[in-house]
């Protein structure tokens, strides 16, 4: 098995990935959403987790009807670290792993094990943008910010993490 391992920076200010940033596309984006009647904040409800190389083999995902990928469950691994009341990026995840960061995107928008133990709702785009949650940018993103701002993050009315604590929580040291 290839495991590539590169260091990535702490903070998002020595981050080479937290630059240009297309805040005004994004604010539209967030403005066109669709608020849901019912928002889905639960960050309580935990699912069993395959551990074993054998039990990951034969689980099939009850959301896509499919055997997990080896790549997804390096990607959930990742994720999994990232604490309470934190947040990371879908680049540091991809630089931790040596992919992309729409790789790491598209694995995440899979996740069977949503809210716990896999917590697909702490990872947010590079610049800070609440970003798309369960493969969908035109509602259910108001269930990602739910489950955050009562994991004690805010953000502002576009749709972006509050810049007091862009530096503060953002995790990086995948192991």
């Amino acid at each position: 098995m290839f495991k590539h391992t590169m260091k990535v920076a702490t903070t998002p200010a020595r981050s080479p990935h937290f630059g240009n940033t297309r805040r005004s596309s994004r604010s539209q984006q967030y403005a066109k959403a669709v608020v849901p009647d019912i928002i889905d904040d639960d960050i309580e409800t935990t699912h069993t987790y395959p551990e074993t190389t054998a039990d990951r083999a034969s689980f099939v995902s009850p959301k896509s009807k499919r055997r997990v990928t080896e790549f997804q469950y390096r990607v959930y691994d990742a994720c999994r670290q990232v604490p309470l009341g934190h947040y990371s990026t879908y680049k540091a995840i991809s630089d931790h792993l040596g992919s992309g960061p729409r790789a790491v995107g598209n694995a995440l928008a899979k996740n069977p094990f949503c809210p716990l133990p896999i917590p697909c709702h702490r990872i947010l785009t590079t610049d800070c943008y609440i970003g798309g949650f369960s493969g969908d940018t035109k509602s259910k993103i108001f269930f990602k910010k739910a489950k955050l701002e009562k994991e004690g993050l805010a953000f502002d009315e576009s749709g972006f993490l509050n810049e007091s604590m862009q530096q503060s929580r953002f995790f990086s040291e995948f192991k």
